[in-house]
């Protein structure tokens, strides 16, 4: 419920600010809205799924660390994604060779 509450206040301070800046600063103030959503969403997943506690200052250290090995790790995953997606071949002459291999097409 916190969570659609924290949304819906950044969907609302980011309308109340469109209206009122220069599209130059509109876009920077939706990418930082975009941002702060990710940031946002993704520390609720992380904390949810491992039940961290934000009393003791050992918590607190336990989660960043979590934290950043999450994004690390995400950033890890984007990256090999990337690789591969360069490694492929794109060009269409290959691409209609294999459609006809695999359709048995002449």
């Amino acid at each position: 419920m916190i969570s659609w509450l924290v949304i819906g206040i950044l969907i609302v301070i980011a309308l109340i600010a469109l209206k009122m800046n220069h599209l130059r600063h509109k876009i920077w103030i939706i990418v930082i809205i975009f941002i702060a959503l990710f940031l946002y969403t993704s520390a609720n997943f992380i904390y949810k799924q491992h039940q961290l506690e934000f009393n003791t200052a050992e918590g607190v250290f336990d989660a960043s660390k979590i934290y950043i090995g999450w994004l690390s790790n995400g950033f890890q995953n984007l990256k090999a994604l990337t690789g591969q997606i360069i490694k492929m071949d794109w060009t269409s002459s290959t691409n209609n060779k294999t459609l006809e291999k695999n359709l048995n097409i002449k």
